[in-house]
């Protein structure tokens, strides 16, 4: 945690100015710049109404917030916590400024927090609408309700996707959001009519089942091969097909039908053992319940393909089987597959 000597001086050397340059600028000689730089000066207390003149000085030759020198002042002269760094700063700004009401006090424990609940509840419901037209507009993205819950929790924690990709889609759509502090919810309001097609959808996606009944269908997300491989992205098909449902294959636990997806087989390369469209159903995060003879999707990290095989297991190494005589087998670690995850049930 910088001083609010070190502070200053960090920021003169990023500016390029010298203790002498500074101290014309601040309007002070350049002994007290010294003097505050080695410890031997307090800084002065920015913070006091009295003072309102000189912290517009030092804000301006500095160029930095009014509010930054008075956190970092009254941390020193006064030991009042420092704001801590937000999670996502750029994110922050924008929903800042977005809030339907200007809630000072609600404002305040945004800025106290690094997260605060009513800022990952926005962020939630902002990468879901993203989610929802990136699929819209690629054709790439098929969602089922536990799939796109799972995106959305991947998507939100990343900050680069944050502060990159859902700030670049969000910041010119016009949006206003509230926050119910009580029942611990925030809601978007717009007049744009993607977002708003785009809340609909989703809604309706993750809403209940009629009678409180689960669904007991499943996505199809792609398609896979045994020889060539095939461009398969995890959620998504190839573009300009569509999102399919089909059911829950037999024997397969109702309860599963939340966590499974499943992938069609494409082309003849099984054509011995499942015929083009067989449906296979993976579990995803299965990596450490797969077992010698397992049948597995699974995708290198070199060719970034998705493949289908039978698993021989070789200590650290495991043998990916074709169970076709043309396709040869291949010898890998786990730790060289990007995804790898096992197919719990076949439907011809």
């Amino acid at each position: 945690m910088k001083s609010f000597a070190k502070y200053v001086r960090a920021r003169a050397q990023i500016l390029g100015k010298s203790q002498k340059a500074l101290a014309q600028e601040l309007q002070v000689s350049p002994a007290y710049i010294s003097q505050l730089f080695t410890g031997k000066k307090h800084p002065p207390d920015l913070g006091r109404p009295r003072n309102r003149a000189q912290l517009s000085i030092w804000s301006a030759s500095l160029q930095v917030s009014e509010s930054d020198l008075v956190d970092i002042v009254r941390h020193e002269l006064h030991k009042v916590p420092l704001k801590p760094v937000p999670r996502f700063p750029r994110m922050r700004s924008l929903l800042l400024q977005r809030m339907s009401r200007q809630q000072s006090r609600l404002t305040n424990e945004i800025r106290y927090l690094e997260l605060h609940p009513a800022e990952a509840r926005v962020i939630d419901l902002l990468t879901r609408i993203y989610l929802f037209t990136n699929q819209q507009g690629h054709g790439q993205r098929a969602y089922a309700p536990a799939r796109l819950r799972t995106f959305t929790i991947q998507a939100r924690t990343n900050r680069q996707f944050v502060e990159e990709a859902l700030l670049e889609y969000i910041k010119d759509k016009p949006f206003q959001w509230t926050w119910d502090s009580e029942r611990n919810e925030a809601q978007i309001n717009s007049e744009s009519g993607e977002i708003r097609e785009a809340m609909s959808a989703v809604e309706l996606l993750l809403s209940s089942p009629t009678g409180g009944r689960q669904t007991v269908s499943v996505p199809i997300v792609g398609h896979v091969s045994a020889g060539e491989g095939f461009e398969y992205t995890d959620g998504g098909y190839a573009a300009g097909e569509g999102f399919e449902q089909v059911p829950m294959p037999p024997g397969v636990h109702a309860s599963l039908s939340q966590q499974l997806y499943c992938v069609r087989v494409r082309g003849n390369s099984l054509s011995d053992f499942f015929g083009d469209g067989t449906l296979l159903f993976v579990k995803p995060e299965s990596r450490e319940e797969i077992r010698d003879g397992d049948l597995v999707i699974f995708k290198d990290r070199t060719s970034g393909k998705a493949f289908v095989k039978k698993t021989r297991l070789a200590g650290e190494q495991m043998i990916l089987r074709s169970m076709n005589p043309h396709y040869e087998d291949m010898i890998m670690k786990k730790s060289d597959l990007m995804l790898l995850e096992r197919v719990v049930a076949v439907v011809f």
